[in-house]
């Protein structure tokens, strides 16, 4: 038996309330109700058989039926005894005795009574059970349930009818062996004990009376009634309780409660309380429409202790589409998100709660988006959109008078709202057209910036000559207009501005390849040399706004784009041409790469007097060399990296480089290593690894590198999964070292008993000139739910290759349904 419990499942979580307590006895009354035998036959051998009649319930499969020995008269009662087996699809009811009266159609088995159905195990001393109706009772069973290897015992198990049980004094562990269900042998770590289970599968409702979950004899979840739904349906509820510590809230509690509206609707309602700032609730609304989606978060702190002012945040989601016609075109999307926070410290004080990525910038939107025509590509294709967006932002400054203007200062986006039209066409000979015109108006909440309407027209036409796989010559030329009306600043006049600027530009590319046998595999090894030539002349754009346009980041698809910078504002002239050369190692089964290495340079062959760099025009010939490669050749290991190197200066300017190590499951440490001259040296170590236990130790982490290695002779460890009794170390470290300092860290500690997992860990973040720590820690129980503050999200984003040390197989994450909501 179990402890029910609500739990909601998407992408991040399931969106299911289920109660684990019906399905432990749901699974025992469909193995009885439905599979006991009912009729029988004499399978020929030298052991005696016999036949009963057939109720309804059973569907009229066959039955199986052996015994040492039968007696009784024909018509009244008979005994079947020594090693009764009986055996009806996939149930097998084994016995020392059983004796059917067939006046009444009851069998009754005794001694040893086994139950076996699906990998599942039923085991009592005695069961009685009338056949036409499916009434009786199993007494002292124990059970067994495979798929969450989880089970428990009861004092007696009352059948009433095919769609009724009740469970007497019933528990429910993983805490169990899993070759023997000897009451004797129960010693569990944890148990979940109810003093009654009532079942009802018609009405699809379950209610356990006096549910206590214990936990090293300490009672540590505890509800004097609770109902549940006996099948994978959602159900409204309370989900287990959770806390927090850390160093600006103090302890903070929260117990959520599932609020199961609609079979398209469902909301959250978390209560919280934390011991410095009061009281809170955190509410998330979700509904799925038959074109549309949304979910709306918010969270309320009405009166904050600390600061004396209300607190909160909206997150509204929001999107759909509307089909004009059956056959899929004239398709119209949309997309809304809004997002503010109430205060600028709201990023430093609630750094959980944000609804970003950016913790100081809030995107707002609505994007709607016309599809003219169905996308169909290839040959002779094309695609026609109407599109309007409307953009906004929310900027949340540091208050903080001691800190740094220069470091902690947020440049506020423009907000913008624009119409469009995208068109795309490739004709039967090859020849591709692409065109984009808009309309746009921006604005911005400094007055200082230059704000207006600006009205662009983006073109190009190119024809490809060969395959991307052979040889390929592709000749392109695109063109870049745009007129601007902007508005009076305090340093600028309005006036009217306009641009157009052709670029021409010629793509070659060729891809070579041979067979080579390296590190003990046959691999296919490509060479792909590359050339692009781009010409774009000079146009003064020095009065021209930046709206949307930005310097490009230094990688191997810029050196290789036609402008240095991205969006429209800002066209960079180009005379020149970029060399590459790429290799790679693939699998000639799957075609999967195992090594890449590139190497890209551009050579200008006049000054770029638009350097997106700085206000000087760039007069060297040669530019830095971009190197970078990956692989996953030996055993083990991957290693990337990526440098910036001046062909001026002849020293690295970027580099990015990181390696990590995984021989098995649950065991990985990574390195990396980020620079930037003049800016930034981090030095990032994570790690997921047991170092005490059954499982491998640190100790046989140094010998399984060293046996990964190509011509060693080291053994190395079987990688497996953890066993009971194991500790994991688990972490990441941060170091800058031009700061001398760790801004961000996360050390923890797991432990796997086998049954149930515990974890503690810590984490230091810093947000602004002050950090946010909090410690979190976590009961698992095995097959039941997990109770405390998860830091499973934190492991994920900050360890590499972490992996939960069991895969979710509770009887809270049910595997029958799929959940009716999806979250991105």
């Amino acid at each position: 038996m179990t402890l029910s419990a609500t739990v909601i499942r998407t992408p991040h979580r399931p969106l299911v309330d289920w109660t684990p307590t019906a399905k432990a006895a749901g699974l025992l009354v469909l193995a009885l109700s439905t599979s006991l035998p009912t009729h029988g036959q004499d399978q020929g051998g030298t052991r005696p058989g016999f036949t009963v009649p057939t109720p309804s319930h059973n569907g009229g499969l066959p039955l199986y039926f052996e015994a040492d020995k039968l007696e009784g008269a024909t018509g009244d009662q008979t005994r079947a005894s020594g090693s009764v087996r009986l055996k009806q699809g996939d149930m097998t009811l084994r016995a020392d005795e059983l004796v059917h009266t067939q006046s009444d159609n009851t069998a009754k088995a005794t001694g040893n009574v086994k139950v076996l159905r699906q990998g599942n195990r039923f085991e009592g001393p005695q069961l009685r059970l009338a056949l036409d109706t499916l009434e009786g009772e199993f007494v002292r069973p124990t059970y067994w349930f495979s798929r969450v290897k989880a089970g428990g015992r009861a004092d007696l198990i009352e059948f009433h009818g095919s769609n009724h049980l009740v469970a007497n004094r019933a528990t429910y562990t993983s805490c169990t062996p899993e070759n023997t269900l000897d009451p004797a042998q129960f010693d569990p770590a944890w148990e979940l004990v109810t003093s009654k289970v009532d079942l009802n599968f018609e009405t699809n409702e379950g209610r356990a009376e006096n549910a206590v979950v214990w936990f090293k004899n300490v009672p540590i979840l505890a509800a004097p009634v609770l109902t549940f739904p006996l099948n994978d349906q959602r159900k409204s509820g309370w989900l287990p309780p959770s806390f927090d510590v850390d160093n600006r809230s103090g302890f903070e509690f929260s117990i959520p409660y599932y609020w199961n509206i609609a079979p398209n609707y469902d909301a959250t309602l978390t209560p919280t309380l934390a011991v410095r700032r009061g009281t809170g609730l955190d509410t998330e609304f979700r509904y799925l429409l038959p074109t549309d989606t949304g979910t709306v978060h918010t969270y309320a702190l009405p009166d904050d202790q600390l600061t004396g002012k209300n607190r909160g945040m909206i997150d509204l989601r929001h999107t759909g589409k509307v089909n004009w016609n059956p056959s899929g075109q004239f398709i119209t999307s949309y997309d809304l998100r809004w997002r503010r926070a109430s205060d600028d410290d709201f990023w430093k004080d609630f750094p959980r709660n944000l609804p970003s990525t950016t913790p100081r910038l809030y995107d707002s939107h609505l994007n709607v988006e016309h599809q003219l025509n169905s996308r169909s590509w290839g040959l002779g294709a094309s695609q026609n959109t109407l599109y309007a967006n409307v953009q906004d932002w929310q900027t949340l400054k540091d208050l903080d008078p001691e800190a740094d203007a220069a470091l902690s200062e947020v440049t506020a986006p423009y907000g913008r709202r624009r119409v469009g039209f995208n068109s795309r066409l490739s004709d039967t000979a090859g020849v591709a057209w692409h065109a984009q015109t808009e309309l746009s108006q921006f604005t911005n909440p400094d007055p200082a910036k230059i704000t207006g309407n600006r009205l662009h027209l983006t073109g190009s036409v190119d024809k490809m000559f060969g395959s991307p796989m052979g040889v390929m010559l592709q000749p392109r030329l695109s063109v870049n207009a745009a007129s601007y009306d902007l508005n009076a600043s305090p340093s600028t006049a309005a006036r009217r501005l306009s641009k157009v600027i052709p670029t021409f530009s010629l793509d070659s590319s060729a891809v070579f390849e041979r067979p080579v046998h390296l590190f003990k595999q046959d691999l296919i090894q490509t060479l792909e040399p590359r050339i692009r030539y781009v010409r774009t002349p000079y146009v003064d754009q020095s009065d021209n706004p930046l709206f949307d346009s930005a310097p490009r980041s230094f990688n191997q698809y810029s050196m290789y784009n036609e402008n240095a910078f991205t969006g429209v504002d800002r066209i960079s002239d180009a005379n020149q041409v970029t060399l590459g050369v790429n290799s790679r190692m693939l699998n000639p089964d799957n075609g999967a790469e195992l090594m890449n290495v590139a190497v890209v340079q551009k050579v200008l062959f006049s000054d770029q007097r638009i350097n997106p760099d700085g206000p000087d025009p760039i007069t060297q010939r040669l530019s830095d060399i971009q190197l970078q490669g990956a692989t996953y050749v030996i055993p083990n290991w991957a290693l990337d990296g990526a440098l910036q190197l001046s062909a001026m200066k002849h020293r690295t300017e970027r580099g990015v480089f990181g390696a990590r190590y995984s021989p098995g499951p649950f065991k990985t440490i990574g390195l990396s290593y980020l620079y930037a001259r003049n800016s930034s040296e981090l030095v990032s170590l994570g790690w997921q690894w047991p170092i005490a236990g059954t499982s491998t130790s640190l100790t046989q982490m140094l010998k399984d590198a060293l046996a990964a290695s190509p011509g060693s002779s080291t053994e190395a460890s079987t990688p497996g999964s953890s066993c009971g009794g194991t500790w994991y170390a688990v972490g990441r470290v941060n170091y800058s070292m031009l700061d001398k300092k760790v801004p961000n860290s996360l050390l923890g500690i797991e432990y796997d008993a086998g049954c149930w997992i515990g974890r503690v860990v810590s984490e230091r973040v810093s947000v602004g000139r002050k950090t946010n720590s909090r410690i979190m820690f976590q009961l698992e129980l095995v097959g039941l739910s997990r109770i405390g503050s998860s830091p499973l999200r934190a492991l994920r984003e900050n360890v590499p290759g972490y992996r939960l040390l069991r895969e979710p197989n509770s009887l809270l994450s049910p595997q029958g349904s799929q959940p009716a909501f999806t979250d991105d």
